[in-house]
């Protein structure tokens, strides 16, 4: 190497640029190794105080058990990574569809109707449902009357009566597109009681899940859900 070379290699680690040296790889002891080294004690236990047979089977069943349990966790691996895979495809499918979801932001489309479902936990004597603009403002109650334990769906055409041009009357009126703020309220023993809602939205994208966490859908309205949220593929 020349005076030149030798210069700028000084230069580059001065810098702490030069190439780190590799060190020595770390050694796994296998099933053949673990024999010699019982070979080898038994060779030089003490006359005296010989292993025992217990012992040495102790130690043959402690190997044992640590590389069975090594094979479980590279199987679980493998199959942990074969679900992802799978729930990712099955993620992925789901882009562009409409799913019924938990939320309370729901879109109304030109003309369209607003739909949704309420999930009742116990039989109610009335359940009404309350639809709020994005100011916050009550405009369409619609009661849904005594429901059963379980998923009810609702419907709303989107249609409001308004006060005519002259003032004299009543007339109905299809709001604007948007987005709107679903509420449920059920009676239950009489105690007023909040329900929970679920929103027809549409999947934008999925996110893939990253540190043991699942997959995420990313939908147009309502956030962000996961595949065990989804009540419905529409």
């Amino acid at each position: 190497m020349s005076n030149i070379e030798k210069a700028g290699m000084t230069s580059f680690e001065s810098l702490g640029l030069a190439k780190p040296k590799a060190g020595p790889k770390q050694a796994s002891l296998g099933q053949e190794d673990f024999m010699k080294l019982m070979t080898t004690q038994m060779n030089n236990q003490d006359p005296f105080k010989p292993m025992e047979n217990g012992d040495f089977l102790t130690q043959m069943a402690q190997f044992s058990a640590v590389s069975g349990l090594k094979d479980i966790k590279d199987n679980f691996k493998t199959l942990t990574d074969a679900l992802q895979s799978n729930q990712a495809l099955q993620a992925s499918s789901l882009v562009g569809k409409s799913v019924l979801v938990p939320g309370d932001s729901a879109a109304m489309l030109d003309r369209g109707d607003l739909i949704g479902a309420v999930e009742i936990p116990s039989s109610t004597s009335n359940l009404n449902i309350m639809v709020h603009n994005s100011s916050g403002e009550l405009i369409k109650t619609i009661n849904m009357g005594s429901q059963q334990e379980g998923m009810v769906n609702f419907r709303w055409d989107g249609m409001q009566k308004v006060s005519d041009k002259n003032g004299e009357g009543m007339t109905e009126k299809h709001v604007p597109a948007g987005k709107y703020i679903i509420r449920a309220e059920m009676d239950i023993d009489g105690q007023p009681q909040n329900a929970k809602t679920y929103v027809i939205d549409k999947v934008d994208s999925v996110s893939l899940g990253n540190q043991g966490q699942g997959m995420t859908l990313n939908l147009a309205n309502s956030g962000s859900s996961t595949l065990g949220q989804i009540k419905q593929i529409m």
